[in-house]
């Protein structure tokens, strides 16, 4: 038994696959999409640093003239929403 394909035109299936690279779907929205994101803190969450992390946050708190929390957030929040986008849009 003999199995034959048809003969592919390699144009369409360029066009094809770059399409299916562009192409998104109907997905559900980002789950933090219902919140804005310039709201006011109204949680908190704990850090554990070793002495080594904690003296270089210090550090940089104290040469910036902000607190270590202001550190974080400009540190930490950046890459929060990076990651996240990142990973949502797959």
């Amino acid at each position: 038994m003999s199995f034959h394909l048809p003969p592919v035109d390699p144009n369409a299936l360029r066009q094809f696959a770059d399409g299916a690279k562009a192409h998104r779907t109907q997905q559900e929205p980002a789950p933090w999409s219902p919140f804005a994101p310039d709201d006011l803190p109204r949680y908190s969450i704990s850090i554990r640093l070793n002495e080594y992390q904690l003296t270089m946050l210090r550090f940089i708190a104290e040469q910036n003239d902000v607190s270590q929390q202001k550190v974080l957030n400009r540190i930490v929040i950046p890459e929060l929403v990076k990651q996240a986008e990142e990973l949502f849009e797959g």
